[in-house]
């Protein structure tokens, strides 16, 4: 393993820790204070609604002038926003930190794109599982530390407390990160519509999207669903997570293995059962470690999944083009959670199981969908 990609995983996961945090606490802290289901689900959705406008450029930015001064930007960005979230004390200062947050959230995209340009061919996949792995490790530490902080000290406490995570993880990659090079992708080629091989990229864009749609409904009530039928708080919340993200960090650990045995597509399609069997029945456990069993069980599908999609985009774009395409991806998986967070909170106040149900059908049929990746489309015709 190159010294590149290991700084690049201890970089992401830093920050990613201090992403974390902010998860057990959103809901809840924005329900105290005063919020609606619809109005916690727009905050929520605020961080993926800019995600999804700039992520493409900071891709394409990184293409042309290097990774590094891109990742030290939205380091930096990202680390102002929980400032902001930490200073704030009404739900409008929530909205403008999630808002500036998604400003910032382009460096998952760009370390993507590094370890596309390092690597080739099984490696390639190999390397994004393990990204995946450093993401999923990130969120173990996060959510368990910000449940622990917002349980014993307050918001601003977890929120000081998280930019400090992701502010080393800035300084980490400004100081040890070596340089990589620019692609040098010519400005006039990036809007061009020949840029990306799109007949085979738009079948992964929709997979990604219908994913991160469930995951969206999941998330975006989760901490509520946790104090409606087991009575559990910030605390709990984090803790479940941490110990889903454990469940994900043994997957990514696995990743090579279930690589080099099982077709993409077939890895695809398993990821996406297990998902929406998680999602279909977590409302419905009312047991804490059967609960803690089928979120674990989802997480682990969506640790399959994200580094299976970008592993076959990858390797469909061309040296130059990978910022792009990741930051495309990028910006399909932010589609979901641009109505996801409203829509689910909107439908547990009419009754706490349905955005789980739904959410469950939308992975069972991001499974029927399936891809081929030989030929770089859907795949119509069950397999």
């Amino acid at each position: 393993m190159s010294k590149v990609l290991l700084a690049l995983y201890a970089a992401i996961f830093l920050d990613l820790v201090g992403f974390g945090m902010m998860f057990p606490d959103v809901q809840l802290r924005a329900e105290a204070l005063g919020a609606r289901g619809w109005l916690i689900g727009l905050i929520l959705a605020s961080y993926y609604i800019v995600q999804t406008i700039a992520s493409p450029r900071w891709g394409a930015l990184s293409d042309r002038l290097g990774r590094k001064p891109a990742l030290i930007a939205c380091g930096t960005i990202s680390a102002l926003s929980m400032v902001v979230y930490a200073l704030g004390n009404n739900v409008w200062w929530m909205l403008a930190s999630r808002a500036v947050a998604g400003l910032g959230a382009a460096n998952v995209v760009i370390a993507q794109a590094i370890a596309s340009d390092q690597t080739e061919g099984e490696a390639r996949s190999i390397a994004q599982g393990r990204i995946s792995a450093a993401i999923s490790a990130g969120l173990v530490l996060g959510p368990a530390l910000g449940g622990v902080l917002g349980h014993f000290g307050d918001s601003r406490l977890m929120g000081l407390v998280a930019a400090c995570f992701s502010l080393v993880g800035t300084l980490w990659i400004a100081f040890v990160l070596p340089k990589t090079p620019s692609t040098k992708a010519e400005k006039s080629d990036e809007t061009s519509k020949d840029a990306l091989p799109w007949d085979g990229i738009l079948p992964l864009l929709l997979v990604a999207s219908l994913g991160w749609l469930a995951l969206a409904f999941l998330e975006g009530t989760f901490g509520r669903l946790l104090e409606r039928t087991l009575g559990l708080g910030r605390l709990e919340f984090g803790l479940i997570l941490a110990l889903d993200g454990i469940a994900a960090v043994l997957q990514g650990a696995f990743f090579p293995v279930l690589v080099k045995r099982n077709s993409p597509q077939k890895l695809l399609r398993i990821a996406f059962l297990l998902q929406a069997v998680g999602l279909a029945s977590i409302p419905f456990a009312h047991h804490l470690w059967l609960l803690i069993s089928l979120n674990a069980l989802f997480g682990i599908g969506v640790g399959l999944a994200s580094p299976t999609i970008n592993a076959l985009a990858s390797q469909l774009a061309a040296p130059e083009r990978q910022g792009i395409v990741f930051g495309r991806l990028q910006s399909a998986r932010s589609v979901g959670f641009l109505f996801g967070p409203i829509i689910g909170g909107a439908l547990f106040d009419l009754g706490y199981s349905l955005p789980y149900l739904l959410a469950g059908g939308l992975a069972l049929f991001a499974a029927a969908i399936g891809y081929d990746a030989s030929r770089g489309r859907r795949s119509l015709t069950p397999t």
